[in-house]
């Protein structure tokens, strides 16, 4: 008995404070200095010569009165209060407040091409998880928008963080979503492999799954809201307005009414994850996985290992509408770049989430010593032996869905701790007060 007290008390408090998971860089812009960890990269665009490859032309995001080049337009860039747009604090934001890095572009050169920003020095190696809270603002009226309303919001790995990633350059992998629907292609994909492209699709890339079967949300009919498409209204929803604060502070400057597409990602905060496991890499909006990338095939190297944000114009002319400065930006907040070790999994029994009956698989295989055991065996760290460190592996992950457990192990809590104690006890010491029963 000693033995097995001893053994739930080592469990327990080896594994309370700690994570499996390792931070490896994270930026909420709230201090007003990102300026000095951050490049912004002014975009490299195509006019509309006619060509196949077509002359690439400045975009001039130094030209006044908004520049955002991330040299002229530091505190605007890096460190906007996004309040003062009727927009609110960002769901991962500590103590509410509303500080993001706001990106844009194409405000005037009339020419396809974007922006994007770095942080500086940042080299990313191994497997590892990108997430972010995200805003595509736009300008309406809604459901099409007004003129030149089709932007996009930029996100990306891979990158040396001295090249913009746009929709016709890029020297990593990135992804992009439009802010009101009315693309042909909503949802896209672009990497150094395809630079020459706007967009990857389903049939002419073999390496890019798009797990809706369709890039486009369909878009507006005689001024009636697109219906969507189930997967992208399951990550982003439906029937969404602009929030009242921005309504009302433009009122009179811009129309901001009416009801965006469904499955459009504009106007709310979204939670975005780019995660990398091997050379698989994962889009995910909200929890649902959207994209994958397979960068195997890739015959042109990436850049590096840094990360992305931007923002695009698919487009050769800019918006003249009233408020456009005001209204044609991306937001990023809060990221968090953390470690990932793949072979970490306590789903024994393979269902799709981690509960009891895979604590139950755990207690079956404990023991297994011979470098034998499978994951049904309850071998969560994939050494082929079952023991307390794949405990303590289903203890972190225990309640949670499957989706979420190669992305990060959550704190343990005191609870999930008893829990594991309560248990262990019923396993080691049942049979010895059944035993004692027996004798008397």
């Amino acid at each position: 008995m000693k033995l097995a007290i001893s053994f739930v008390l080592f469990v327990v408090l080896a594994s309370s404070g700690s994570t499996t998971f390792a931070q490896l860089y994270s930026e909420s812009f709230d201090d007003g200095l990102a300026m000095n960890r951050w490049t912004a990269n002014a975009g490299v665009g195509f006019a509309d010569t006619g060509g196949i490859f077509p002359k690439a032309i400045d975009t001039n995001f130094d030209r006044l009165p908004f520049p955002v080049d991330g040299v002229n337009d530091d505190f605007s860039g890096f460190a906007f209060d996004y309040s003062t747009v009727g927009i609110p604090s960002a769901p991962n934001s500590t103590g509410g407040t509303t500080t993001g890095l706001k990106l844009q572009a194409d405000l005037f050169s009339d020419a396809m091409g974007g922006v994007s920003a770095s942080p500086n020095g940042l080299n990313l190696t191994g497997d590892y998880s990108v997430k972010f809270d995200s805003w595509a603002n736009t300008i309406g009226p809604f459901p099409i928008g007004g003129g030149g309303s089709t932007n996009f919001t930029t996100f990306g790995i891979l990158t040396a963080g001295t090249f913009s990633q746009t929709n016709y350059s890029s020297d990593g992998l990135h992804f992009s979503y439009s802010g009101e629907g009315e693309s042909s292609l909503d949802y896209r994909a672009h990497s150094v492999e395809d630079q020459d492209q706007s967009g990857y699709t389903v049939d002419s890339s073999p390496n890019v799954t798009f797990h809706a079967g369709v890039q486009n949300v369909p878009g507006s009919e005689n001024g009636v809201p697109g219906i969507g498409v189930p997967l992208y209204n399951d990550a982003v929803g439906t029937g969404r307005t602009v929030p009242q604060a921005q309504i009302d502070l433009f009122a009179g400057i811009s129309d901001q009414t009416g009801v965006i597409n469904g499955g459009t990602a504009g106007f709310q905060w979204n939670e975005v994850e780019i995660r990398k496991v091997g050379k698989i890499v994962d889009w995910f909006v909200n929890g649902i996985k959207l994209v994958t990338v397979d960068i195997t095939p890739f015959a042109d190297q990436v850049g590096g290992g840094n990360i992305s944000f931007g923002h695009t114009d698919f487009n050769n002319t800019s918006s003249t509408e009233l408020g456009a400065m005001d209204l044609l930006f991306s937001l990023v907040d809060n990221i968090e770049v953390t470690a990932l070790t793949a072979m970490d999994d306590a789903d024994f029994d393979e269902d799709g989430d981690v509960d009891g009956k895979d604590f139950i698989s755990w207690q079956r295989g404990f023991g297994i010593n011979d470098g034998s055991a499978q994951l049904a065996d309850g071998d969560a760290t994939g050494d082929g032996n079952v023991n307390g460190d794949d405990l303590v592996v289903w203890q972190g992950q225990y309640g949670t869905p499957l989706s979420v457990n190669a992305a990060a192990v959550p704190e343990p809590t005191t609870w999930a701790s008893l829990a594991v104690a309560a248990m262990l006890a019923s396993v080691w010491f049942s049979p010895r007060r059944a035993f004692a029963s027996h004798r008397a």
